[in-house]
């Protein structure tokens, strides 16, 4: 398999993470709810193919996941965010993809043996002692109640973690990178340029621009290709939109109370410290000594009245708490490393303790408040609770209808519009058609889905789809038509042809007249002189590189590539752009260093072999899923919003 993999590698074309040992415990990790649903299970979240993937597992790593965000965000971090960004998803995909690794690992003749698993529990920091020595087995049992593991839990954990971090090296070795490849990526990250810009805009001449009707068939004929329509489709749907079910949901006061009970751990808000820190790294750089040193620094300016939140954004070398001025938000116990949370915990509202000494390095520690332990009143989540309880009901209300019309047109075959038309009771459900679509386009009142586009164009004229959960509700489709991958004629595209016609002559236009500004630059005009009797502004790009976007103009190659190939004080240009155009003269340039290359010329080799290596991974990845078949525990589908079976 890997020899296939390697031999296809040129042929992959995006990147998914690579999976390496992923159980780290973080200084700030919060590992407190965010499923909800009250106690954990153990029945199956997910099958792949003859695996199961457990309801534990998948909350363990759904909260893992959040620790690291809330880690990564402070303060910022809210559940808006976390929904956003699509944590349950984002896990549950992360234990799919760890399964078929790890199985394709021992399918490779890949094993990890007891002394392995041994000796990397040995090494883990967080069960090593200031000495660097082994915790003890008490102390190692304690640390797996803290995180809700059994020792066999998580020394499988470990075993699958090696076996993961084996296959990844063995694929990162089959994979060669060119010389050309790396020079190429050095210097796409290391030569930089500054300039000094005018931008005709195309809005300056856009009267200038507009073409009759034969121009525009003209650009159309020479452009033709770029407008060929993918292969589209145009469906009915039925509709039943959770929206209007929700007016008709009561919910009683007694079933908020039940809620409440149910999920009471919930709402039990353990005792809780907000606090600012700064942390002085111990590294190869700098040792404990040294390290106390910049510590005491530290505190004689705060010793002088110098603001700790101001010295945190200074000196911090947290960059997850940093530009916050070192706030970490909120935190219980048992979300810090000890030494951390027992001088937290320890110290009141106000009192800045340490140097507290961790793993991570020295500590100054400000405590903004201390929270004690409580449990929430019904009456402060009440509404939550109701309004979750008239959401869960109106879904299940708008499933079950959107199952019950499935099964009604399965039996009755509806063959016409009218008869489709029928099944709307123009109040909660109604029979709505798309624009004509391609597969990976966003669909007019549906959004990008990619369920609704796959039952789209897996139908035949006529058929109709099982409910496909979207945005507002369910949805039934039919396809109404079906049109392939075509050249359009001129009528169905006029618009978007003469927008791309009038700009490219908007282009040409802003381009002549500033060559003739350029030949007056040339002639020994200043930039500025020449900017003001053009009516335009002189702008500063700030340095950039090959690949960066240039202040005020964006992401723009051409630019870049033009200003890379000259020197300081040479003039370049014009350069058209999607604005207009562009003239610029060169203020500044970092050009390519032999000598620097050449030293880190092995070390972006190996950056750039595992960037690859992740493509790889990544396509093949989505390959097997589709062979083995992925299976989600309907409820969990359903609260995701995942079809049950994803092969």
């Amino acid at each position: 398999m890997l020899k296939v993999l390697r031999d296809n590698l040129k042929y992959l074309s995006w990147i998914l993470w690579v999976v390496i040992l992923v159980f780290v415990v973080f200084v700030f990790v919060d590992f407190g709810g965010g499923l909800g649903g009250g106690q954990q299970s153990r029945t199956t979240a997910v099958r792949v193919g003859d695996e199961a993937v457990s309801q534990k597992e998948f909350e363990r790593e759904y909260r893992r996941l959040e620790g690291q965000y809330r880690q990564a965000f402070g303060g910022q971090w809210n559940a808006e965010m976390a929904d956003r960004m699509q944590l349950p998803q984002q896990a549950i995909s992360r234990l799919v993809d760890r399964r078929l690794i790890a199985g394709e690992a021992r399918a490779s003749g890949l094993a990890v043996g007891d002394d392995d698993i041994r000796t990397a529990i040995l090494a883990f920091p967080a069960l090593q002692n200031a000495q660097g020595e082994f915790v003890g087995h008490e102390e190692y049992q304690r640390f797996l109640r803290a995180y809700g593991y059994t020792a066999r839990e998580f020394e499988q954990l470990v075993r699958e973690d090696l076996l993961i971090q084996r296959f990844s090296t063995l694929l990162n070795s089959g994979v060669a990178v060119a010389d050309a490849e790396v020079e190429r990526a050095w210097r796409e990250r290391n030569e930089r340029a500054a300039i000094r810009y005018l931008l005709a805009p195309n809005a300056r001449y856009q009267a200038q621009a507009q073409l009759d009707a034969a121009a525009v068939a003209a650009y159309f004929a020479a452009h033709s290709d770029e407008f060929r329509l993918p292969d589209q489709r145009v469906v009915d749907y039925l509709l039943v939109d959770e929206a209007k079910l929700r007016a008709g949901v009561a919910i009683e006061r007694a079933d908020v109370e039940r809620a409440y009970a149910e999920r009471r751990a919930e709402f039990e808000q353990p005792e809780q410290v907000r606090a600012r820190h700064i942390l002085i790294k111990v590294d190869d750089r700098r040792d404990a000594a040294q390290a106390r040193a910049v510590m005491s620094s530290i505190q004689a300016r705060l010793g002088r009245g110098e603001s700790f939140e101001k010295l945190a954004a200074e000196l911090s070398e947290d960059p997850g708490s940093k530009q916050r001025g070192g706030d970490l938000g909120s935190f219980g116990r048992g979300q810090m490393v000890p030494e951390f949370e027992q001088a937290a915990f320890g110290a009141q509202p106000g009192q800045v303790v340490g140097p507290v000494e961790t793993s991570f390095g020295l500590h100054l520690i400000e405590v903004l408040e201390h929270t004690a332990a409580r449990a929430q009143p019904l009456a402060e989540v009440e509404a939550r609770l109701r309004s979750e309880l008239v959401a869960q009901r109106a879904g299940e209300l708008a499933e079950a209808r959107a199952r019950e019309l499935a099964a009604r047109i399965g039996r009755d075959k509806p063959a016409d519009e009218a008869a489709w038309r029928a099944l709307a009771d123009g109040t909660t459900v109604e029979l709505l058609t798309t624009p004509a679509f391609g597969q990976d386009e966003p669909v007019a009142g549906i959004g990008r889905n990619p369920e609704f586009a796959a039952a789209a164009f897996g139908l035949d004229t006529g058929a109709h789809s099982q409910p496909v959960r979207v945005a507002r509700g369910w949805a039934i489709l039919r396809l109404r038509e079906s049109k392939p991958a075509r050249a359009p004629e001129l009528a169905e595209v006029e618009a978007r042809v003469r927008a791309a016609a009038e700009r490219e002559r908007s282009g040409q236009l802003a381009a002549a007249e500033l060559e003739r500004a350029k030949a007056a630059l040339a002639g020994g005009r200043k930039l500025d002189e020449i900017a003001a009797g053009l009516g335009l502004e002189v702008r500063d790009s700030g340095e950039f590189g090959r690949q960066d976007a240039i202040q005020g103009l964006g992401v723009a190659p051409a630019v870049a590539d033009a200003a890379m190939a000259l020197g300081v004080g040479a003039a370049g240009g014009p350069v058209v752009v999607p604005q207009g155009a562009v003239l610029f003269e060169v203020t500044a340039r970092k050009v390519f260093d032999a000598a620097r290359f050449a030293t880190e010329r092995e070390t972006l080799r190996d950056e750039l072999r595992r960037t690859e290596a992740d493509k790889l991974l990544a396509a093949w990845l989505a390959r097997r899923r589709d062979e083995i078949g992925v299976e989600y525990d309907p409820e969990l589908a359903a609260r995701l919003g995942l079809a049950t079976r994803a092969s």
